[in-house]
């Protein structure tokens, strides 16, 4: 009998060990600092001009570096022979 908790509890454990990490750190998210609201702003324009402010730089960032080849870097092609 014993066995047999130890077989279910195994695979338990580990899918809790990874749910709950991901769980908590998206709970980090909605933290509301006392504002009652997420990510602490209690304007929503405010929370508004953050994410297009955030945007924007994205599509800037990826404007430039978007289709870049991943195979090269700053020194040249990547060796992946190992020698």
């Amino acid at each position: 009998m014993a066995a047999e908790n130890n077989s279910v509890a195994k695979p338990a454990m580990a899918a809790m060990a990874g749910f709950l990490p991901a769980m908590l750190a998206s709970t980090a998210a909605m933290a509301t600092d006392g504002t009652n609201e997420w990510f602490g702003v209690d304007d929503i324009r405010l929370l508004a001009v953050l994410f297009v402010g955030h945007w924007a730089i994205l599509s800037l960032w990826l404007g430039a570096y978007g289709d870049t080849d991943e195979d090269e870097d700053f020194f040249g092609p990547i060796d992946y022979t190992g020698r």
